[in-house]
């Protein structure tokens, strides 16, 4: 059986919209637990998209399966935040490795919608560097959600 450990989150900051609950390493993948208990930061918008992807240019581009289109860009403007953590998470590890020939994956999935719990899973290829591109992609979040929908 493959190896994981886990990690309790510190304390949830009451002002920070996504409040990360949990992250476990698994081989190969984060698995890490959110939590967006104000449902006004719960699902994206044009405004929040455009914000984002001055930063992160590549997002739209990201290849994603969803109902609208093989793009990212399809479904941007109106997606779970959570959905939209896993593109930025994807995104920063992406502009730190070199000579990568698979691709970063994710999943992201509501594990209670009315209590604005998911989960989003991103593959990795170091830890470490994966545990710090979601570290980073949430407090760039929780700054942009602050910005556009507060």
């Amino acid at each position: 059986p493959a190896q994981a450990a886990s990690a309790q989150a510190a304390p949830a900051q009451n002002d920070n919209p996504i409040q990360v609950r949990v992250i476990t390493v698994r081989t190969g993948r984060l698995v890490c637990d959110i939590a967006i208990p104000d449902e006004r930061f719960r699902h994206t918008t044009p405004r929040l998209a455009a914000f984002v992807e001055r930063s992160y240019p590549d997002i739209p581009h990201h290849a994603c399966v969803n109902g609208e289109g093989p793009l990212f860009g399809a479904v941007m403007e109106r997606t779970s935040t959570a959905h939209l953590l896993e593109h930025i998470a994807i995104s920063l590890q992406t502009r730190e490795a070199t000579n990568a020939i698979e691709p970063f994956v994710g999943t992201t999935e509501w594990t209670d919608e009315a209590a604005g719990e998911a989960r989003v899973e991103i593959s990795f290829r170091d830890d470490l560097e994966a545990l710090r591109a979601f570290n980073e992609a949430v407090k760039f979040l929780n700054i942009a959600v602050l910005t556009c929908l507060a």
